[in-house]
């Protein structure tokens, strides 16, 4: 696979948390680990984490390396997925309940790229009301909700917002909400960081 190792290396830290435990992720030693780091900061000139012997947290740098870190080894990821040949897999499904506004504007699009990455996924994009939608995820029947507020009792985050050139405040902001099953979901996962790296 097309990676940038060092940024591989920072990313598993961050994610992980501690040098150890990426360490042992990666399959390296602790000190290259943080030889990857030290090369990384050196580029940078500045701290990527503060240290201590309980925890290793991002910087302000450190976090906005972070998220493009995540967005480029997902780009690396898509670009392998394409450029090499499918293996079989097994079937994987994703069922997406979404305003049919969110539906057909922002998600299809997604959902074409995604499957020509992924070909071994089905993926339902169900059109519902923002009501319907937060239902099917606390009642598990969806992975992803898209709904166009929050919804009531999830954890919804900002998924997209609309806007037109020159407007002052975007038109529409879309919110994402998931279920608590779908966290261990490899597809689930797969997608969402798909989204955050789609044009």
């Amino acid at each position: 696979m097309i990676c940038d190792y060092r940024l591989k290396v920072f990313y598993t830290v961050a994610v992980k948390g501690s040098f150890t435990a990426a360490a042992k992720e990666l399959g390296i030693t602790q000190p290259a680990v943080s030889n990857h780091i030290s090369e990384l900061e050196g580029n940078i000139g500045d701290l990527l984490f503060y240290r201590s012997r309980r925890e290793t947290v991002l910087t302000p740098k450190g976090r906005i390396l972070f998220d493009y870190a995540e967005r480029i080894l997902n780009l690396y990821r898509c670009a392998g997925r394409e450029l090499m040949p499918v293996k079989k897999e097994e079937r994987r499904q994703i069922v997406i309940a979404a305003v049919p506004e969110a539906a057909r504007l922002i998600l299809k699009p997604i959902v074409d790229h995604f499957i020509r990455i992924y070909p071994g996924t089905d993926i339902s994009l169900l059109e519902r009301s923002r009501e319907d939608a937060a239902e099917s995820i606390k009642d598990a029947e969806a992975d992803i909700a898209v709904t166009d507020a929050p919804a009531e009792g999830c954890d919804s985050t900002v998924f997209a917002t609309v806007s037109v050139n020159g407007a002052a405040v975007p038109m529409a902001t879309y919110y994402l909400s998931r279920s608590a099953d779908s966290s261990g979901n490899s597809a689930v996962n797969d997608f969402l960081l798909c989204c955050r790296t789609f044009k």
